[in-house]
């Protein structure tokens, strides 16, 4: 394979020698690019060197005198017919991320540029498996303590390993002591921040340079030296990391992952003398064909029950205004996404009102709606958790509306119909009076539902269950597909737990089109009372089912009673409780939605008896008058 086929054109190049190398690294700043070429005017394109991000970084003052002349790059020029091996021993030589590609080294017409970000992104792409299988083969292990560093330590002893030693960056751990990832410091946190400058060579010298601390990036992806090589060079590749910490079981850091040691994995196979480590992260599994589901309609999802009540329907008596809240807690729509999550956490709640700057009620958020919208947009969580628009995208707007007369059965089948967790009580003028929440409609459910059994509300089948090990994008699609809130997690001979929307970490996985699944943690509660943390930094790994699962070993027969069911789920803070078999065998889930979509039928069925009894009516009166 030649490189011809891996050259792409640079997105800045230089040709101006003298061109002060502040304003260069403002233009790459925004570019993002990791190789400049610097061409000899602007008629001919032939090379005369390059810039890269360690040379970008060497001005520390905004008046500094230094300029492109002053710190090019010679060495090393690649050529297009030569090899990806000989490209890849050739920027490990001279300790480059990237280099220009020219025709011949006797024109030294500039053919594109090559980094080993884009080396990778052409392995992956190609289908090549690498050489080494573990993160643990091709680690960075020797002098880790030159990758250390606490968020106090002074900006400039960072800059100079960066600038004089080449290194990629350093991880910032909370102490020597006791060396726990808490982020990480990289080139581009020089280039694209100013506030580190100690003025080294301008007359206004400070002789304090900054702290780590206000340049640092907060949080950071981490590895395992049993990961695969496949699953952490594809989040590499993505989002165009330079290094990851790797961590152990304690998660304190044992050695740091570059990109040229993911490069080398798939050229080179593991470094000398390293001792094969056993890949133990788990992948997803396939998903089998009896546990594939299909999107169906609404009329269709109402009617699908175990095993249906022949009992006939009456009407509770109960209606909106006997079950609606006065208040909610609210947030503006100009609030982050951060800070509705404490204040649900806070407050112990899964519904938030959304007002506008006028204080008037423009919509809801839940905690459904936060899950499900970061999940179809990939990783925005990381990107963009202090948007103050994002609120305004993850909103349920057309929240329904009823009057406080409406039966309970019909603010259900409102609730159903339109996907929301809350419903607006409105008075004659259509000013909102008071909210009912899913929460609400359960409660009532359970003096309204006494007849039932877990049998005659749930899903047939297996459908509402999944493996440990599949994965969190199939997982919440499932629950999106089903009308599920909840889903039991079973391995096949027994229950794990229970996944449930109110217990779910907000987490960010890959786009629907691509079905990528990567664990991308951000942050995780804990799931149960006194546990440890589950999460301080960001995993690259698969995100399985097994990972957000709550543990819960209890179940209930087919034959439940409703009630005690909506006490369990009380006691246990869970929207579903698991329904198996005398035999201990997996039968399905009884959800609070489950309970929902009870009482929606029943308002269908109500509205079918009352059209029956006036069409009976009218026919009586007509024999009548006949």
């Amino acid at each position: 394979m030649r490189i011809w086929e891996i050259t792409r054109k640079p997105k800045l190049v230089v040709r101006e020698l003298d061109l002060p190398l502040t304003i260069v690294r403002a233009r790459a700043r925004r570019s993002g690019e990791l190789v400049i070429p610097v061409l000899k005017d602007y008629v001919e394109d032939r090379v005369l060197g390059f810039l890269t991000p360690f040379e970008l970084i060497m001005p520390t003052s905004h008046h500094t005198r230094i300029r492109v002349r002053d710190s090019l790059r010679e060495h090393p020029i690649l050529v297009h017919d030569m090899t990806i091996g000989e490209v890849y021993r050739r920027l490990r030589e001279h300790r480059v991320i990237g280099a220009p590609v020219v025709d011949s080294f006797e024109d030294m017409r500039l053919h594109g540029v090559v980094s080993y970000i884009d080396l990778l992104n052409y392995l992956i792409k190609a289908g090549y498996k690498p050489l080494a299988e573990s993160v643990g083969e091709v680690m960075t292990v020797k002098d880790l303590d030159k990758y250390i560093v606490t968020r106090d330590e002074r900006v400039n002893r960072v800059w100079s390993r960066i600038v004089y030693h080449g290194q990629y960056g350093v991880v910032v751990v909370r102490s020597r002591e006791e060396p726990i990832p808490q982020g990480i410091v990289t080139f581009r946190n020089f280039i694209d921040k100013g506030r580190w400058l100690f003025h080294r060579e301008s007359e206004q010298h400070i002789t304090s340079p900054a702290k780590i601390w206000r340049i640092m990036t907060r949080g950071v992806l981490v590895a395992t030296s049993d990961m695969p090589i496949e699953s952490v060079a594809e989040a590499m590749s993505r989002l165009e990391l330079v290094m990851v910490p790797v961590v152990d079981r304690n998660g304190h850091v044992v050695g740091v992952l570059t990109i040229d040691d993911i490069v080398r994995a798939y050229i080179e196979g593991a470094k000398p003398g390293r001792v094969p480590v056993k890949v133990r992260v788990p992948l997803p599994v396939p998903v089998s064909a009896e546990e594939r589901f299909s999107y169906v309609s609404r009329e269709r999802t109402l009617a699908q029950v175990l095993v249906e009540r022949v009992k006939p329907v009456v009407r509770a008596g109960i209606t909106a205004e006997e079950i609606a809240l006065d208040e909610l807690p609210a947030i503006t729509i100009n609030d982050t996404v951060e800070h509705a999550r404490r204040e649900m956490l806070r407050r112990r709640t899964d519904y938030l009102l959304v007002v506008d700057e006028e204080e008037n009620i423009v919509g809801v958020v839940s905690k459904w709606n936060m899950l499900y919208a970061l999940g179809l947009k990939g990783p925005l969580w990381r990107r963009r958790t202090k948007d103050r628009y994002f609120i305004d995208y993850i909103m349920t707007r057309n929240v329904p509306r009823v009057s406080p007369d409406t039966p309970v059965e019909d603010v259900a089948l409102r609730m159903v119909n339109s996907e929301s967790e809350v419903v607006f009580v409105v008075d004659r003028s259509g000013e909102v009076i008071g909210f009912i929440t899913k929460d609400q409609i359960v409660e009532a459910a359970r003096k309204l539902l006494v007849d039932l059994l877990a049998e005659n509300i749930v899903l047939p089948g297996k459908t509402a269950s999944v493996h440990p090990f599949h994965s969190l994008y199939h997982t919440v699609n499932k629950m999106k597909a089903l009308y599920l809130d909840a889903l039991t997690v079973y391995d096949g001979s027994r229950v794990l737990g229970v996944i449930s929307t109110n217990r779910l970490p907000f987490v960010a996985f890959e786009d629907a089109v691509t079905g990528v699944k990567s664990r991308r943690l951000i942050w995780v509660r804990k799931l149960v009372r006194g546990a440890a943390r589950r999460g301080r930094y960001v995993k690259i790994t698969p995100l399985l089912a097994i990972d957000v699962m709550v543990p819960y070993r209890r179940y209930v027969p087919p034959d439940t009673p409703l009630p005690r069911i909506i006490d369990m789920m009380r006691e246990a803070r869970l929207n579903g409780i698991p329904v198996l078999s005398e035999d201990r065998q997996i039968v399905s889930i009884a959800s609070k939605n489950d309970i929902l979509r009870e009482l929606a039928r029943r308002a269908k069925k109500l509205v079918e008896i009352e059209k029956k009894r006036i069409e009976e009516e009218k026919k009586r009166v007509e024999k009548t008058k006949t």
